[in-house]
């Protein structure tokens, strides 16, 4: 482990990055039946693997030779990675794009058991099988060689983060204006009850104001009820509230139509390949999101 050079471990990192991506791509492209490019970032690799290999390499090298004391260690250094790197993302992010919360014995939804285990399982795998492979390949490489390699993936590497960082901080900064105007939405709609109760409530009592004591027969006084909502109904204070309620769903039209302008491709593609991303925080507005996506994917079936 120590005679590793850094462009060495560079090419280690990538290489378990994309093999993350392929069992998690597969994973999830089986359970969902359709094809998903699953991870944070748009080409096919998945930090965490990476970083969850480094780590695992590092706590276990030194005890390669006991399957044992591998399982434990890996699984102690790959869950406490995802546990800190989840739980950053979401302070982040404000969205968690991995969840655990409805699985057994997890850890505030960041890790739990059974992905543990698994953790556990590959460090095995890692350190028995796969890595003795990878370690002949990229150690059989000139340092010249393994040096150029490790520049160009790496530069297109930080190229994808840079882009997908940026994106999910569009899509944090979307959820923050979609949360404030639907504050603001329900507040004007709000407005709008209230102010429709309070002149029903005026007409009302200026209606039984002038019933005359002691009563008048029912009829009658339906009728004068009725004379008085339709004169309630054309009345200019009617007219106001009705014209600002039509104003109300417009403006509310126009937002909708602004954001979902504003969910450009790669957002949507955050979103598709992350599809148990959840949060907290924004829950109702990434469940917004997503159903209009499927609106519009619903939408587009019916034209093909």
């Amino acid at each position: 482990m120590d005679g590793y050079t850094v462009s060495q471990w560079v090419l280690f990192f990538l290489v378990y990055c994309f093999f993350g991506w392929c069992i998690e791509s597969t994973f999830v492209s089986c359970r969902t039946r359709k094809l998903v490019n699953r991870g944070f970032l748009n080409g096919p690799v998945i930090p965490i693997y990476g970083f969850g290999a480094i780590a695992i390499l590092f706590a276990t090298l030194p005890v390669r030779t006991h399957p044992v004391a591998v399982f434990f260690l890996g699984m102690l250094a790959a869950s406490v990675l995802e546990y800190f790197t989840g739980m950053a993302m979401e302070a982040i992010f404000k969205v968690r794009y991995w969840d655990y919360s409805d699985n057994f014995m997890n850890l505030n939804g960041h890790i739990c058991l059974f992905t543990s285990l698994c953790w556990g399982a590959l460090s095995v795998v890692l350190v028995e099988w796969i890595h003795r492979g990878m370690e002949r390949v990229i150690l059989g490489l000139p340092d010249s060689v393994a040096q150029l390699l490790s520049l160009i993936l790496s530069g297109i590497f930080l190229a994808d983060l840079a882009v997908s960082l940026k994106t999910a901080l569009d899509l944090r900064k979307l959820l923050e204006q979609l949360e404030a105007y639907s504050e603001k939405a329900k507040e004007e709609a709000r407005q709008l009850q209230e102010r429709m109760a309070e002149h029903m409530e005026q007409s009302r009592e200026r209606f039984l104001e002038k019933l005359p004591d002691g009563g008048e027969a029912l009829q009658k006084r339906i009728e004068s009820w009725e004379q008085a909502a339709e004169r309630w109904e054309q009345s200019e204070t009617v007219a106001k509230l009705r014209a600002d309620l039509a104003a109300w769903k417009a403006r509310r039209e126009q937002a909708r139509e602004g954001f979902r302008q504003r969910m450009t491709l790669d957002k949507r593609l955050l979103l598709r390949n992350n599809p148990s991303a959840r949060s907290k925080r924004y829950s109702e507005q990434l469940r917004l999101l997503r159903q209009r996506m499927y609106e519009e994917y619903l939408e587009r079936k019916k034209k093909d």
